[in-house]
């Protein structure tokens, strides 16, 4: 894990054992995310455009691919226990967690993400010049629980059925619906899901 506090932050990738230069600004690391999610374009076409976050162009192979996952996710700064091999293990075996719905879109909460930029860093995100991906995911991770942005994070990952109280429950379900975001389970979630259960 790196400290943000002295440490550099990285402009380069390590894939097929060497280093590979990328772009670094939040901007286009929000614009990977957007691409990702971009149900229209097929895998293939999403492998292609990869190489529009690399310097320099590159044949992507499955490395690079990981190592830009990694950079978008900034796993140096906070490691993901779910790509740390900590998986959850069922009589032994590793198993992949079941796809769970968005809690957060860069895109459709991009004016919520203006908002309290601007009100809790003074930063107005339209208007600044360059910013490092992981400063800005730092600083995204760090608004305070009264931010817009963690208030919807926070009342869409609530478990309904944890809620004992009928009026708090139904009060909950009615902001979920308000703010829900796009999600449906393809065929391959599907498959995980129903293979994991097997």
């Amino acid at each position: 894990m790196m400290n943000l506090l002295y440490e550099p932050l990285p402009d380069c990738i390590q894939a097929g054992g060497r280093l590979i230069p990328v772009l670094t600004d939040f901007r286009e690391w929000i614009r990977f995310a957007d691409m990702i999610a971009d149900p229209e374009l097929s895998d293939t076409e999403k492998l292609c455009l990869m190489r529009e976050w690399l310097d320099e162009p590159e044949c992507i192979t499955e490395e690079i691919v990981n190592a830009l996952y990694a950079f978008y996710r900034a796993d140096a700064l906070e490691p993901d226990p779910l790509h740390e091999d900590e998986k959850n293990e069922v009589d032994g075996e590793k198993q992949q967690p079941l796809p769970s719905a968005p809690v957060f879109s860069w895109s459709v909460d991009a004016r919520f993400l203006l908002g309290d930029f601007r009100r809790y860093y003074g930063i107005d995100l339209l208007e600044t010049g360059y910013l490092h991906w992981w400063a800005f995911k730092a600083l995204f991770a760090a608004l305070p629980d009264e931010s817009q942005c963690q208030k919807r994070i926070a009342y869409r990952s609530v478990n309904l059925s944890d809620i004992k109280d009928n009026k708090e429950r139904e009060r909950i379900r009615r902001i979920q619906q308000r703010i829900a975001l796009p999600f449906e389970y393809d065929d391959e979630m599907i498959g995980e899901m129903l293979g994991g259960m097997m």
